[in-house]
């Protein structure tokens, strides 16, 4: 081993030196600006994808989802139980228009769907749309032939529209479905009454005040006054 000075140019430690300098030379020679950038993307991709797990996406509450997914907070689709209930509530606050709305998406939603034609039609009728309730009555009719409320109130748009004995035949339909229905014998009595058959009309509103009906009560009260 040769020695000759420490900070000789033939010295081991001397020539150790200048390898090791010679060495970090080429490492970092060989980071280009371009391969900087590369490793600072790269890093930064690493850092943004755990800022988001670890921040924003906290572990699911199961029970926290369970409680939060209602229709109205994830705007899923009325059922059409929902949508008859609303309805319903609308029609008993008089508000016909919104009711209306609420049967027609629960018929959107079933075509096929008895008491949303029966509330529909009834609330169409309160509102003095009788062609567009006797629409309504007729599908229910033709879905279920037995339905007693569908001709019942049928009949009675007719008999505001002033086709008694339409209004008389389905309430007589009515009635052989459901013979205890007052409603029906009120409807058709008014019927009679309106085509001059006081006898008949007496008797249809008798019965109707028997089964409690309160309007055929006072109907009948009035008729019984009325000379012949």
């Amino acid at each position: 081993m040769v020695i000759k000075d420490y900070k000789g140019k033939n010295s081991d430690r001397t020539l150790g030196l200048k390898r090791g300098k010679a060495a970090i030379k080429r490492e970092t020679s060989s980071l280009t600006p371009g391969k900087i950038v590369v490793w600072v993307a790269v890093f930064g991709l690493v850092f943004f994808i755990n800022y988001l797990f670890f921040v924003h996406l906290k572990p699911i509450n199961k029970k926290e989802i369970n409680r939060d997914l209602t229709p109205k907070e994830h705007n899923m689709p009325d059922t059409i139980a929902e949508l008859l209930d609303k309805g319903n509530k609308r029609y008993q606050e008089g508000n016909l228009v919104q009711a209306i709305e609420a049967f027609s998406k629960a018929i959107n939603l079933n075509p096929k769907e008895t008491k949303a034609y029966l509330d529909r039609g009834i609330a169409y009728s309160n509102m003095g749309m009788y062609d567009k309730a006797i629409n309504d009555f007729t599908t229910l009719i033709a879905l279920n032939p037995d339905y007693a409320e569908a001709y019942n109130n049928r009949g009675w748009a007719y008999l505001k529209k002033a086709l008694f004995d339409r209004a008389i035949k389905d309430c007589s339909e009515a009635l052989r479905l459901n013979p205890a229905m007052p409603t029906a014998y009120y409807t058709r009595g008014m019927a009679y009454k309106a085509q001059g058959l006081p006898d008949m009309a007496k008797k249809d509103l008798q019965k109707s005040c028997e089964l409690g009906n309160n309007s055929a009560c006072q109907a009948y009260g009035e008729l019984s006054k009325t000379k012949r």
